[in-house]
């Protein structure tokens, strides 16, 4: 019986060790995790950082009408032109209505 409780204590101390080895891991896996997930969320914060800048320098560019010799910037300055004009017609058909009905 000695016999069977000398195994069970080395069975014991084997599955410890392996159950902190597991412990430490799931551990290290999650910090792990946790430092991609913050680095995602940082390149993605940086993106939004850069495309907020491209378009502070693009509303220059239309609003001083910026190169007007390059083809892109013209052919999207009418586009927004375009779309400008079309949201002025909208805005007039909303306020005619709301003029109605009050």
């Amino acid at each position: 019986m000695e016999d069977f409780f000398k195994k069970l204590s080395i069975y014991g101390s084997i599955a410890k060790e392996e159950g902190q080895k597991i412990a430490q891991s799931a551990l290290n896996k999650g910090k792990e995790l946790a430092d991609i997930t913050k680095l995602k969320r940082d390149i993605k914060i940086e993106e939004d950082i850069i495309k907020s800048y491209k378009m502070v320098i693009g509303e220059y560019v239309t609003a001083n009408d910026l190169l007007r010799e390059d083809e892109l910037v013209f052919d999207q300055r009418t586009k927004i032109l375009k779309s400008q004009q079309k949201l002025d017609e909208l805005k007039a058909k909303l306020e005619e209505i709301g003029n109605k009905q009050v």
